[in-house]
């Protein structure tokens, strides 16, 4: 009987000891093993440009953790998280909101198990200066059938942005009274004073809510309007960056913030159409889902205009704001106005839409340049790479020197956004001239591939 007791008692014994040593890991006490840590750095992140806009919150199995910067951090900012953890704990770390003007992601050890401590988390956030197209979706259908653009940019992500005003999936938009004043939150104005603009909060620049006649001149400084005096005709790039290419009907662009006359809703650019003899301009058409190219038809009293103001990164930077590398089979270009990465492939092989989509994933499998997150570029992403002051091609010298092989550069190149109004087109723009339009499907054109890069080098201008 004893025998059988102190058997028993041996057995309590040795399911004591791993007992023991889990609580003593969990709690971190009496002498055992410290509770794991979870850290790393986040890149990128620029700081408020007004209260809670610079405020990154990221979570850890559901629990909210903010991260800031009262200064601009071009390179790293630590990152610990408040914790406790458990040794064997399971984690995941995402981005619950990102700061006005950027998103972030977690790029390296944003999940698996806390064995031991995780020092080697990494979260990048990149500005975004450039608005997204629009094609995204309200119903999994919808972003599914507009893949693989509604997959990623601010229009993907917009559940999760910080917004200064507001606007249709990644947009962001405020209304401006004459006066200067924000519309406030009942819609109206001070005394005397119209809502009379539209200010872009991504890109920074004031738009006219109303488009007008256009008889081939712009305002003058004594046009006082919305307390700015520097109206002027916009570039092509900067009328495609206010095109909603996702609406379903005419006139493509955020009906809530714009008044455009559907009827004749072809509205003129700044710049002239480079073919010979040159005497049109560029035109975006609002009523064709944001089609860009010449337009010589039709009287005085049919062609409009969106008067614009301010200054922003989408014009073309000069061949200055590129750097070149070579990463064997391909090129890589930085554009370092817009914070983009190009990878230009040297054997320049045409596929059709679907080939292209199906390709990043090859492209990605050997990290060029060291980095596995390329895609293909949305409409907007493609239109940086058009400067219109050229033609055949219509680049910048630095982009048509990674292009391989003579007369290649003027080509037709895919987007990764498929026209919703036919799903059997996706968007292409034609670097002859720089045209935007669509193509079916199962059509051949070339093939280039783009990623966000982390650098904030100074910080952006206040909106």
């Amino acid at each position: 009987m004893k025998t059988m007791l102190r058997s028993h008692a041996f057995r309590r014994a040795i399911w004591a000891v791993p007992l023991l040593a889990g609580l003593l890991a969990s709690c971190g006490g009496g002498g055992g093993v410290p509770p794991p840590t979870l850290s790393g750095e986040v890149h990128g992140l620029a700081p408020a440009l007004a209260p809670n806009s610079g405020v990154l919150v990221l979570s850890v199995n559901g629990t909210r953790q903010t991260v800031s910067t009262p200064g601009y951090v071009p390179a790293v900012l630590p990152l610990t998280f408040a914790g406790p953890f458990t040794v064997g704990q399971a984690y995941s770390v995402a981005v619950q909101t990102h700061p006005a003007g950027q998103i972030c992601a977690v790029t390296q050890a944003g999940s698996g198990r806390l064995d031991a401590s995780v020092s080697n988390l990494r979260v990048e956030c990149h500005t975004t200066r450039l608005n997204d197209t629009g094609i995204a979706g309200a119903t999994p259908t919808e972003v599914s059938s507009r893949a693989p653009d509604s997959q990623s940019g601010r229009d993907a992500e917009q559940a999760r942005l910080t917004k200064v005003g507001g606007g249709a999936y990644g947009f962001d938009f405020s209304k401006i009274c004459s006066s200067g004043d924000l519309v406030d939150a009942t819609g109206g104005c001070p005394s005397g004073a119209t809502w009379d603009c539209v200010r872009d909060n991504v890109t920074g620049l004031m738009w006219r809510r109303a488009d007008q006649a256009y008889a081939g001149t712009t305002p003058t400084a004594s046009e006082r309007v919305c307390e700015r005096v520097d109206w002027r005709a916009p570039t092509v790039h900067e009328l495609l960056s206010i095109v909603h290419a996702g609406r379903a009907a005419a006139p493509y662009i955020d009906t809530d913030f714009f008044d455009v006359d559907v009827a004749s809703a072809r509205l003129y650019s700044a710049e002239i159409y480079r073919d010979a003899p040159a005497n049109e301009r560029w035109t975006v058409d609002f009523s064709n889902a944001g089609i860009a190219g010449k337009y010589s038809a039709g009287g005085a009293e049919q062609r409009r205009a969106l008067w614009v103001a301010g200054t922003s990164a989408l014009d073309d930077p000069g061949s200055a704001a590129y750097g070149r590398t070579n990463v064997g089979t391909s090129y890589t270009l930085i554009d370092t106005r817009r914070e983009l990465m190009w990878l230009v492939p040297k054997a320049v092989a045409p596929a059709d839409w679907s080939a292209a989509v199906d390709s990043v994933a090859g492209v990605n499998a050997t990290a060029p340049g060291s980095y596995s997150d390329w895609r293909l570029p949305n409409r907007s992403e493609l239109d940086t790479l058009v400067n219109r002051a050229f033609a055949n091609p219509a680049m910048d010298p630095a982009v048509q020197l990674a292009i391989p092989g003579p007369g290649l550069a003027p080509m037709v190149y895919w987007s990764a956004s498929p026209f919703v109004g036919d799903l059997s087109r996706s968007w292409v723009i034609d670097f002859t001239y720089g045209d935007v339009s669509t193509m079916l499907k199962s059509s051949q054109a070339r093939l280039i591939y783009v990623r966000n890069r982390v650098f904030n080098p100074a910080p952006l201008p206040p909106i």
